[in-house]
């Protein structure tokens, strides 16, 4: 079944080229879009903005409406996505995400929230769902008017929008709470701007993000809660160490959640890495912060058009923070630590099961080779895409002798039972048994320099099983950039993975080992029967051969 925003999506496509056939495009498409939605939306016509409306060769109504989703920001994201993500820095907040950060800032009934870059409106209506008053500032005149058609549509003031610079507008500190996603490291060159403000002291340029959380600081109450979507790198690099210092200097962190890569990817952004930061302003009491690591947000963040999937880690995280007894990925800090990657080896909060070290069940050995070296050898190449990653197993490989290999290329070296780690993109769960599909392959297994091969001395399923598991990938910190992080290969020994103890190990270890067995044997026999259908379709085996070669493979 499609959702209603994959729905809308594929509407809003379709309705751009029929309106560009009928001579509009650009802004004059998405202003009669807009009012063709107002109409059926019963909007006051006093709201509607100014401009042509779409004749009906443009059949708007055959798109589809549905209440819970922001239909003016996605048609908005629709017709100006270049100007809108490229220019201004700025990205549609997915509606899950917004969701979790008004649960996470605990907004409610009389709660005076205000969003200081608020788009078409998403964290506001999050906040009045939740009884909280809202006002909301944007400095695109666009985007104020789709906030004040979303706050009206939805029973608010639309006064409540404003128009105004975030940077130069004038500074109250009276709100309960911000809820934001501010344009990412938009650089600052303004004088007048610069000098009033801490952040850019003795600078001649700052990022938006230092000069936001200072103007949100400015405008909270004491003991106001803001919680705001940054990039990653102002938790992990080093040159952001002075703003985590003044950031510790105004506000007690009251929790710190790592999204994965292209979060935004398919709201209009790019691959971009974020966080989500909840602070609350000083004299807030000091106590301890709540950490996350998502790593599958709900959706495909590769694509770049919206599919729903699971698992659902933003709404398993809603619900824990609700009371359910969910608890992947989270931890509990005392405050000293910023990046979520950095609580490896903790675990997961008030499990209260016993761990195991992966170092114990297994050992690296990383072996290298230069194939190409031995031309007449046989090898047996397996990559990473070569994997099965719903069960781990080596779904395809090839023969190569060295010399189709390319001269210097480095490979890693493994044997059969080895368990092969997949640095790169660690959240993909490139994990897996060195295996050969085929009976007819090479002896000798390489691969993508990618692989770090583990060897068990004993138990080598349940130490996959372990190394496959949520319970590794929320330990796993990356490096190595947004775009292809890659996890390090010292820290896999360090994991801390449940245990539950050597008997249910060895019996675990024995299931699956029996299972893996009966699976390769149906692959080998699967592919058997096709070679055997290509030996006969070049006539190198009869009809009778054929049907008797067959009996012998088929199950009982």
């Amino acid at each position: 079944m499609v959702e209603p925003g994959e729905q809308f999506a594929r509407a809003l496509r379709d309705a751009e080229e029929r309106l560009r056939a009928t001579g509009l495009s650009g802004r004059s498409a998405f202003l009669a879009l807009t009012r063709h939605l107002c109409a059926r939306l019963g909007i006051s016509e006093n709201l509607w903005p100014e401009g042509p409306d779409a004749t009906p060769a443009a059949a708007l109504h055959e798109i589809p409406l549905a209440a819970d989703l922001d239909l003016f920001g996605l048609a908005y994201e629709r017709f100006f996505s270049d100007l809108f993500k490229g220019q201004k820095g700025q990205y549609f907040t997915p509606r899950p995400l917004v969701e979790l950060m008004a649960d996470l800032a605990n907004i409610g009934a009389r709660d005076r929230v205000l969003d200081p870059t608020c788009g078409s409106g998403g964290f506001l209506i999050a906040a009045m769902d939740r009884g909280a008053d809202v006002e909301g500032v944007d400095v695109d005149p666009d985007l104020v008017t789709l906030a004040r058609l979303n706050l009206a549509l939805r029973g608010g003031n639309p006064r409540a929008i404003q128009q105004q610079e975030l940077f130069g507008s004038p500074v109250e500190g009276r709100y309960d709470a911000i809820l934001a996603n501010p344009p990412f490291s938009v650089s600052i060159t303004d004088a007048k701007i610069l000098r009033e403000y801490e952040l850019a002291q003795g600078r001649n340029r700052a990022t938006s993000d230092s000069l936001f959380l200072e103007a949100a600081w400015r405008r909270l109450a004491p003991n106001g809660r803001l919680c705001t979507v940054l990039p990653y790198s102002v938790l992990v690099n080093q040159s952001a160490g002075s703003l985590r210092e003044w950031i510790d200097s105004k506000f007690v962190r009251r929790a710190v959640v790592g999204l994965p890569e292209g979060v935004f990817r398919p709201f209009g952004g790019t691959a971009t890495r974020a966080c989500v930061l909840l602070l609350q302003k000083r004299p807030a009491q000091i106590g301890k912060q709540l950490v996350a690591e998502v790593a599958q947000p709900g959706f495909d963040p590769s694509r770049k058009e919206y599919r729903r999937q699971e698992p659902d880690e933003l709404a398993a995280l809603r619900l824990f923070l609700n009371g359910q007894p969910y608890e992947r990925g989270v931890w509990v800090d005392t405050g000293g630590s910023w990046a979520p990657g950095d609580h490896l080896g903790q675990g997961t909060l008030g499990t209260g099961v016993d761990t195991v070290r992966f170092g114990s069940l297994a050992h690296a050995a990383l072996e290298r080779c230069d194939p190409s070296n031995e031309p007449g050898a046989l090898y047996t190449e397996i990559d990473l895409a070569d994997l099965d990653k719903t069960t781990g197993e080596v779904a395809n490989a090839r023969a190569r002798q060295g010399s189709e290999f390319p001269k210097g290329q480095s490979k890693v070296q493994f044997q059969v039972g080895d368990i092969l780690f997949g640095r790169m993109r660690p959240y993909l769960n490139n994990v897996g048994m060195a295996s050969r599909p085929r009976k007819a392959l090479p002896d000798d297994l390489v691969g993508s320099s990618e692989w770090v091969p583990f060897r068990a001395t004993k138990q080598p399923h349940f130490a996959l099983l372990a190394l496959r598991s949520i319970f590794a990938r929320e330990q796993l910190r990356t490096t190595g950039g947004q775009t292809r992080p890659r996890a390090r290969a010292s820290d896999l020994p360090k994991l801390e993975l449940p245990d539950p103890g050597p008997d249910l190990r060895r019996q675990l270890d024995k299931t699956l080992r029996g299972l893996h067995e009966e699976r390769l044997k149906l692959r080998h026999a699967m592919h058997e029967v096709e070679e055997l259908y290509e030996l006969f379709g070049r006539g190198e085996i009869s009809a009778e051969e054929l049907a008797s070669r067959l009996e012998a493979l088929t199950p009982r």
